[in-house]
């Protein structure tokens, strides 16, 4: 089976791993990372995936990591759910 995730190839192991768990729920089709970058300041992120919006084709997230912040497209028919699900495995801050 393919891989439904597609990694810029210097992301980072952490949230590679955030992002092929995101991909293995049931409700999504794919999710590709968008701009990466790099983050300024000390600020511990409230949550792993600090923004979620809906878009056309799913979910737009940001996702933070060390020392650098991430924009992720997850496409989905369901975006209710999977924001759900991402909140029920406290990946958001709601």
């Amino acid at each position: 089976m393919a891989r439904k995730t597609h990694h810029k190839h210097s992301s980072s192991k952490g949230y590679r791993r955030l992002l092929d768990n995101l991909e293995a729920l049931e409700a999504v089709h794919s999710v590709a990372t968008g701009r990466v970058k790099p983050r300024m300041g000390s600020g511990r992120p409230v949550a792993v995936i600090s923004k979620v919006r809906k878009t056309q084709s799913g979910l737009s997230i940001t996702i933070n990591t060390e020392g650098a912040i991430v924009d992720a497209y997850v496409v989905t028919d369901q975006p209710d759910a999977v924001a759900a699900a991402m909140s029920e495995r406290g990946w958001t801050a709601s």
